[in-house]
């Protein structure tokens, strides 16, 4: 528990009744300065509320009220195991939210840009409506804290975060309990419907949105192994099929052995594990025979990944595990079209870290005759290439993203247009994304993966 000095005027008077002892001289108020901890002093020796605590300890989950050793009349809250705070409010073993959240009583607290919370008994948090000092502040999960809650039912648990000068709410960084509930029935279950995606909701972040992998559940996590026995992230893919994960050959180019890495699907989070996901081995890592790279470009930037769990099963299909649809050989999307990109890549080129969560963001398809004039690439995009940017060039993908998906809607179907590949910079106007063109390389795609495939040629 953490002391502050404080000041307080005290009755002496009250003072002798409590502590049973007399003293000399006739003042009636003294100025007592010394190491408290707010709120351990009786509410009927001190004229400064904030600082007493209430002869009731309002003990929540199972928590008892006890007294200390030599202050009898002081008392406080004996917490249970996995319980702590105040009233044994806190429920430390709470890794995700029901419902709304509110009911949350967990300790995030951090907003989904990875801001930290300011505690609800701030200074500039007391000017809220919502703080640790309302009469239903236990109740509403409110204290000497800066976890997330939702007091006034919002669409989940959010906080203050202090911008410049302003406090502003955010939704937090906490997962849904449901992301990690197993299907409702078997037959959910049963097989892979490339494309299908559980709409989840999407927080909407400066260039590009955090998600979770229900929204993407194609997306695959790559990562290599070091001998100190930890992983690095390295490049996203896409699962086109149970066994079968594409991705870009740059990912790989400079440590080409299948051991070095490991892939996981249904994961939402970076460094952490997500309920639902599945982690394999890479039975065969198979780079384009003619994959270059010059200056700025990559050419035939693209890689097969087969994929095997430790007991040798492929991915087994749920709603954070699904397939993405191949395009079809002729009739790509059309230029305009509307498109997602997915991944823990960075917001800036310079930014020292990745993100913590999925990142999804949306961008147009860009013609050629566009890509190729000499202020965007010039003759450095292929046919075999597609461009990709935000109109107001706010968003796009950056180091990180490499190797995931670019997803269009192709006759009706969710389809696997673009791989991430290359570009200049990060959002930087005239200079979009540059993706590997997947209909170009559905013959590659069906010779190495020996048929196993469904590949309409």
């Amino acid at each position: 528990m953490k002391f502050i000095k404080s000041l307080v005027y005290v009755s002496i008077h009250a003072l002798h009744r409590y502590l049973g002892k007399a003293s000399r001289g006739s003042p009636s108020l003294f100025l007592l300065q010394g190491w408290f901890s707010p709120g351990l002093l009786p509410c009927s020796l001190l004229t400064l509320q904030p600082l007493c605590f209430p002869a009731n300890c309002d003990c929540l989950n199972g928590g008892k009220c006890v007294s200390y050793k030599y202050f009898s009349n002081i008392r406080r809250c004996s917490c249970p195991k996995k319980f702590q705070g105040e009233h044994c409010e806190i429920d430390t073993s709470k890794t995700c939210y029901q419902g709304n959240g509110h009911s949350y009583r967990g300790k995030a607290n951090t907003d989904l840009r990875g801001r930290p919370c300011l505690a609800w008994n701030s200074a500039t948090v007391l000017l809220k409506t919502y703080h640790a000092h309302r009469p239903d502040a236990i109740q509403l999960g409110l204290g000497k804290h800066n976890y997330c809650r939702n007091p006034d039912n919002q669409r989940r648990p959010w906080c203050y975060v202090q911008v410049g000068l302003k406090q502003f709410v955010q939704e937090c960084m906490v997962q849904d309990c449901s992301v990690g509930e197993s299907p409702s029935s078997p037959k959910e279950q049963a097989e892979f419907q490339c494309g299908q995606k559980a709409l989840r909701p999407r927080f909407k972040i400066v260039g590009g949105e955090f998600t979770t992998i229900e929204n993407q559940p194609w997306f695959a996590a790559i990562y290599r192994r070091h001998r100190s026995g930890s992983d690095t992230y390295v490049c996203g893919g896409s699962l086109i099929s149970p066994c079968w994960v594409v991705s870009a050959t740059h990912c790989f180019i400079d440590h080409p052995k299948k051991e070095d890495y490991i892939v996981y699907l249904g994961r939402s989070k970076i460094k952490s594990h997500t309920l639902g996901e599945m982690q394999f081995e890479v039975e065969n890592l198979i780079l384009h025979e003619d994959y270059s790279a010059d200056t700025l470009a990559h050419h035939n930037d693209i890689a097969l990944l087969k994929i095997r769990t430790n007991k040798g099963q492929c991915a087994q299909p749920s709603r954070f595990i699904q397939t993405i649809c191949l395009p079809p050989l002729y009739g790509d999307a059309r230029f305009g079209t509307r498109c997602e990109i997915t991944g823990f890549g960075k917001e800036h080129p310079s930014d020292y870290r990745y993100p913590e969560q999925l990142k999804m963001t949306s961008v147009n398809l860009v013609s050629h005759e566009k890509c190729q004039q000499p202020h965007y690439y010039g003759t450095e995009v292929t046919e075999k290439m597609l461009c990709a940017a935000d109109p107001q060039w706010e968003t796009d993908s950056c180091q990180g993203d490499s190797g995931g998906p670019l997803v269009c809607t192709i006759q009706g179907r969710l389809t696997l247009t673009g791989i991430v590949s290359w570009g200049r910079e990060c959002a930087m106007k005239d200079k979009p994304g540059v993706y590997t063109r997947v209909s170009k390389f559905l013959p590659w795609i069906h010779t190495h993966t020996r048929g196993e495939i469904d590949l309409a040629l």
